[in-house]
């Protein structure tokens, strides 16, 4: 990426980027879209059970001052602290590069999205990623 930039900015071109961070994301990956995706990867059988019972039947309570709420169960997220939960994540962002039509580089979960500004339609670019 480094070195696409630099060779962009040494030809006197403009470059925008854009860095996204998607550590929160973690958060909010919905458990039966990283179902669907993971076997469009091949993933299947006992393997695949495996992961949906590490998402599945998770409750959360959330306290404020003592108060707490009912228990609900959690349908989104991919639970952190395990060494599962990034690799999980990875594999929901990992077509990123498919669908956006920008030089993207991918990180664990960092995304780094640069072009090139030729002409002014190409300006903006971050509004249109997909």
């Amino acid at each position: 990426m480094l070195d696409k930039w630099t060779e962009i900015l040494d030809n006197r071109s403009i470059l925008d980027a854009v860095y996204l961070d998607f550590s929160k994301a973690f958060n909010s990956v919905p458990h039966k879209s990283l179902v669907i995706k993971l076997q469009s990867y091949g993933v299947e059988g006992k393997v695949l059970q495996w992961i949906q019972s590490f998402l599945s039947d998770r409750r959360q309570k959330v306290y404020v001052s003592r108060a707490g709420s009912s228990w609900s169960y959690v349908t989104s997220g991919v639970p952190q602290g395990s060494v599962l939960g990034p690799v999980l994540f990875v594999c929901y962002i990992n077509d990123m590069p498919e669908v956006v039509k920008s030089m993207i580089y991918l990180y664990a979960d960092d995304a780094k999205i640069g072009r090139q500004i030729v002409n002014d339609s190409d300006r903006c670019f971050a509004a249109r990623l997909g």
